[in-house]
């Protein structure tokens, strides 16, 4: 009688064991599972810059002038969660210097570029440092952030409001800078032995295209 006690309470803790170890891998299949599905709905994608449109307007005391960027390349990092922005984790662009373009032809182009000092520093940058908020509206995103920008070898933080839409794999990024010149120790272009002056004050408006890279 004690004998088949003793097999029994043996039995028992063995189911016990048993039933312990299927719930712990079922428990571990489980969260396997809620783990893959959250890494798919919200995971940190690697964007490139597709398409870029970047235009600088001023004025001088002879009228007012414009110029376009035609270089520019940028990269970012991006949070999708259920086909929406969640985050951005870094975004950053490159605006060649020597590929801006004016409205006022060659001669201003090179005093253009020697003011902004284009043979030492040959690229402008803007690197994103922080967003404060992300707000979705009617389709669209607005977003509140800081970055820094570098013009002729100065870094400035600034703010900077942009709007952006998302269409599947892409995500454009609208928005204008207000520049002064000399924060940057540029000093605004002069022609003609100073008779046309431009203004320090410069409006960088931009739209970017980044596109998700292919994941390997």
């Amino acid at each position: 009688m004690i004998f088949i006690t003793f097999v029994q309470l043996i039995a028992c803790h063995l189911c016990d064991i048993a039933i312990a170890k299927s719930l712990n891998v079922k428990s571990l299949f489980f969260v396997f599972i809620a783990m893959t599905v959250g890494l798919h709905l919200s995971g940190q994608d690697n964007f490139k810059l597709a398409k870029s449109n970047v235009e600088m307007a001023g004025t001088s005391t002879l009228h007012e002038w414009t110029a376009v960027v035609t270089k520019v390349s940028g990269n970012g990092q991006l949070v999708l969660a259920n086909n929406a922005l969640n985050s951005i984790k870094s975004l950053d662009i490159i605006m060649a210097t020597n590929s801006i373009n004016g409205s006022e032809g060659a001669m201003m182009d090179k005093k253009m570029l020697k003011a902004l000092k284009e043979k030492e520093y040959p690229s402008m940058t803007f690197s994103l440092t922080k967003v404060n908020s992300i707000t979705q509206k009617a389709g669209e995103y607005l977003l509140e952030t800081l970055g820094n920008l570098t013009i002729a070898g100065a870094t400035r933080s600034i703010p900077l409001n942009v709007s952006s839409r998302l269409n599947g794999n892409e995500i454009t990024f609208n928005g204008t800078i207000k520049v002064k010149m000399t924060d940057y120790k540029v000093a605004p272009p002069v022609m003609f032995l100073g008779a046309v002056k431009t203004d320090e004050n410069v409006t960088i408006s931009f739209e970017a295209t980044f596109v998700k890279e292919c994941q390997h």
